[in-house]
């Protein structure tokens, strides 16, 4: 049972009988230290951080329809893209945190890269396979520009290489494995980051994270005025690096000034307040197809970081809204197969929600109708598959990492 006090939760047991229990003081123990003036100690694992993961899918699996979605909740829908953003934040946080935790192990570099690509490389080779291999066979069926994958073996070996963000813009012209740019933004800060945490002090590695945020604004607003894309802006790790700075700056702050769980709490509020300030006079309608603001991003990367922080303490906000929405169960279930559905969901869209085939299936006469069942059977059908490559492909990947240590 769950008491309610003063400054946190704690967990209660009913005596059993008699002497078995006779003093009621000894059944009563704290869950958690969860007095707001109390220090934040990281748990080993946070159940809040998957939440989030599914709010991220959830977003980018929204903005994804956009095409389908009703007129009235086009504004909405425009801005799924922050669910990567949020990505970002938790990728930088969690990996950063990984790293510094490890950083004096001996088998460190293939320790962390072993187990990255056993959790990262699975679903990604499958999804592959799948684009170059089995979708141009279903073309003569259901065919359009939606289902149109290069015939060039340099496609092949640019996603391979995790090059896509930066040379692929030719090679999909589908858009088929669009949403793989931001996986290689992550492999390309793997690359370079597990070394900096090996070898640089954190003296040094925090202050330069926090720099190196300030300074990308302006960055980008440097490749504004010098003719780059709002594309090439976007799938730039070096323009569009805010959230994991700010993952990065989080994980490492924690296990530095050891702060009070109200000043996560306060911090977390302010930087989530502040980035919606700053967002919502200038959010963009895409920022991809038109220019945008420089500080777009950063405002995105400051909310996302202030919910994280939020959700570290979500105890301390009260019993319904940690257990309504910071310990909520269909979250979490996103959260759980959030990796593959986010590999998986764009190409099965693609496939289920395309004209031609909704051509072919409307026997009552009713596009708008065919459309929004084709949509429902998509979503269902990518959440079915991304469970399925969860319980099977991925986890039989995962249960390998005690290769690694």
């Amino acid at each position: 049972m769950v008491r309610l006090v003063k400054g946190g939760f704690f967990l209660t047991k009913k005596p059993l009988c008699g002497s078995l229990c006779a003093n009621s003081e000894n059944a009563t123990t704290p869950a958690a230290p969860l007095d707001l003036e109390s220090e934040y100690q990281l748990p080993q694992k946070i159940p809040q951080l998957d939440r989030l993961r599914g709010l991220a899918i959830l977003m980018v699996m929204i903005g994804h329809l956009e095409h389908v979605a009703p007129g009235f909740l086009d504004g909405i829908v425009r801005q799924g893209w922050i669910g990567v953003d949020l990505f970002f934040v938790l990728s930088g946080f969690l990996i950063t945190g990984i790293l510094w935790d490890t950083r004096g192990s001996e088998c460190y570099f293939g320790r962390f890269y072993g187990r990255r690509i056993l959790r990262i490389w699975p679903a990604y080779l499958l999804i592959l396979f799948a684009a170059f291999c089995v979708v141009p066979f279903l073309k003569w069926s259901l065919g359009g520009p939606a289902l149109s994958i290069p015939g060039e073996s340099l496609g092949v070996w640019v996603y391979l290489l995790f090059l896509q963000n930066f040379i692929a813009n030719p090679l999909y012209p589908s858009q088929f494995l669009a949403m793989t740019w931001s996986l290689a933004v992550e492999e390309q800060f793997y690359l370079i980051w597990p070394a900096v945490i090996r070898f640089v002090s954190r003296r040094v590695v925090l202050p330069c994270l926090i720099v190196g945020f300030l300074v990308l604004p302006f960055i980008r607003l440097w490749a504004m005025n010098h003719d780059f894309s709002p594309k090439s802006i976007y799938v730039n790790p070096l323009m569009h690096g805010d959230g994991l700075f700010c993952g990065a700056i989080v994980a490492l702050w924690l296990r530095s000034a050891k702060p009070k769980r109200k000043t996560l709490l306060l911090a977390g509020s302010i930087l989530l307040i502040t980035g919606l300030a700053v967002f919502v006079p200038i959010h963009p309608p895409s920022v991809v197809s038109g220019p945008s603001s420089p500080w777009v991003f950063t405002s995105v990367a400051l909310s996302s970081t202030g919910l994280l922080l939020v959700a570290l303490v979500s105890e301390n906000l009260g019993s319904y809204l940690h257990r309504a929405f910071f310990m909520n169960r269909t979250l979490n279930f996103l959260g759980f197969i959030s990796y593959s559905l986010y590999l998986y969901h764009v190409p099965i869209f693609r496939i289920v929600i395309s004209d031609k085939l909704a051509a072919r299936l409307d026997w009552w006469h009713s596009p708008c109708l065919t459309e929004h069942l084709l949509t429902i059977c998509g979503i269902g059908l990518a959440i079915l598959l991304a469970w399925i490559s969860r319980q099977t492909l991925e986890k039989w990947a995962l249960s390998k990492k005690r290769l690694f240590g």
